[in-house]
């Protein structure tokens, strides 16, 4: 790991989203954002005022996730050498809203696809053994976990003080089911990543998305605190075992 002022001047230099990945996760949100708010057009009628409020909010959520995912795993890949880029799966997207049709939206899954880790020579001269690293890209693939749950529990925090807010409540499940997705071994999702670098790290993983999944929604004070508390605990233990300065 480098030091924190080659970090930030790594990301100022590099971090960003081209053309592509900006339209493909506009596109996927805006996907997402219809699926997560197929039954909401209205409580005893058809309200197309309300089904497009929700709508938007639905896919607010959705596009303020996928941004943060992605930030999450490309600021850590930068930081080990890699530049990441986002490889949508269209052929998933396409499942999730056949899926969502025929259970009348009851089942929305949230699909993203994966992203792609290339090996940038000049920043990963130094680094143990030089080249490429199953262990960094696994954990580029295990920070787009983390950043589910961490949006999970940051949407929890609001609608705990905002129990009715439609956007907080929507965001909560919304990331949850985005880890579950994320987490089954296919090859374009990132959950294969994570077993083919570490398989233990596979298995914590489910361990933390079942946990939190199981705390959060229970969506009382005890279980946010709960999930608060062991999320500052567990990256301040990351933090001190993968820092070298």
């Amino acid at each position: 790991m480098v030091s924190w002022q080659e970090d930030i001047s790594r990301w100022k230099e590099y971090y960003g989203f081209n053309r592509l990945e900006f339209t493909s996760g506009l596109v996927i949100a805006l996907v997402i954002g219809f699926l997560f708010s197929f039954r909401d057009w209205g409580a005893e009628s058809f309200s197309p005022i309300t089904g497009v409020i929700n709508l938007l909010l639905a896919t607010a959520a959705a596009l303020i996730s996928i941004w943060f995912k992605l930030s999450c795993q490309k600021l850590y890949g930068l930081s080990e050498g890699y530049k990441v880029y986002f490889k949508p799966w269209w052929a998933g997207v396409g499942i999730a809203v056949v899926i969502a049709f025929i259970t009348m939206g009851k089942v929305p899954l949230l699909i993203l696809g994966t992203v792609s880790a290339v090996f940038m020579v000049r920043h990963r001269l130094g680094e143990f053994r030089y080249g490429y690293s199953h262990w960094n890209y696994c954990m580029i693939m295990y920070w787009g976990l983390m950043s589910h749950l961490i949006m999970a529990i940051l949407f929890a925090i609001g609608l705990y003080f905002s129990p009715h807010n439609y956007f907080f409540n929507k965001g909560l499940i919304m990331n949850l089911i985005a880890g579950f997705c994320l987490m089954v071994p296919l090859p374009q999702m990132d959950g294969l990543g994570i077993w083919f670098g570490k398989s233990a790290l596979y298995y914590i993983g489910w361990i933390l998305l079942l946990l939190t999944s199981v705390l959060l929604l229970t969506k009382t004070a005890f279980g946010l605190l709960f999930c608060v508390i062991a999320g500052l605990i567990y990256a301040t233990i990351y933090m001190l075992i993968g820092s070298e300065k």
